[in-house]
């Protein structure tokens, strides 16, 4: 929602009196700390050019907890192991480990031709304090909504130590439809359970607007 805005030219304040809501809400909204309403994110998006795509973002997101929740409730009952060391979060978790995004190719609101194939890379820093093994870079949200930005559902992220860049690679194709598209990416393990399921570890974004010509 933030690139949005930022990429229409649109100051925050100027945002609250256009929309009627209050700038601290929205800040706290774009900053992750509170989850908009839906007329909020319809809003955005007719506002700023978006189409349906923040709406479609909301429905993945939905999708993506709701799967979530179900394979943590499918651990208990096997009982395979303690939900702390793997039902909701991968058997490894812990809570000195971290993420950072260094780098990427690929500015969000790059305007990419129709079906168009690109190569995005995200340079990504173990800053926490446990090294990485056997981790990957999973595509968040169910495919097939319109102007669904198409991706591999996952990439291997290279094993790292504390303190190490690595760079994940990835060839995306826009969408047939013309607008704003944003396909988003979390490190995961191999069974897809989230490494940072809070929001001290935000995920990994691909921005685009498709266009007809450049």
């Amino acid at each position: 929602m933030r690139e949005l805005r930022e990429a229409a030219g649109v100051p925050l304040t100027r945002a609250a009196v256009m929309s009627g809501w209050d700038k601290g809400h929205l800040s706290r909204v774009e900053r992750g700390h509170t989850k908009p309403s839906r007329e909020l994110i319809e809003w955005y998006d007719a506002s700023f050019g978006a189409g349906q795509a923040l709406v479609n973002q909301l429905m993945e997101l939905d999708a993506a907890v709701r799967a979530g929740r179900d394979m943590s409730l499918r651990d208990m009952r096997r009982q395979i192991q303690p939900v702390s060391l793997g039902g909701s979060v991968p058997a490894d978790h812990h809570a000195e480990d971290r993420a950072e995004l260094a780098g990427e190719t690929v500015p969000d609101g790059t305007q990419v031709l129709r079906d168009e194939t690109f190569e995005k890379t995200w340079q990504i820093r173990n800053s926490g304090e446990r090294p990485w093994r056997d981790r990957w870079l999973t595509r968040q949200g169910a495919p097939g909504a319109p102007g669904w930005l198409r991706s591999p559902a996952r990439e291997r992220v290279p094993d790292a130590e504390p303190g190490e860049v690595v760079i994940v690679t990835m060839q995306l194709q826009a969408p047939s439809q013309v607008g704003a598209s944003t396909a988003y990416f979390k490190i995961t393990d191999d069974a897809g359970r989230l490494y940072y399921p809070g929001l001290e570890s935000p995920p990994m974004y691909c921005t685009i607007f498709t266009v007809y010509e450049l």
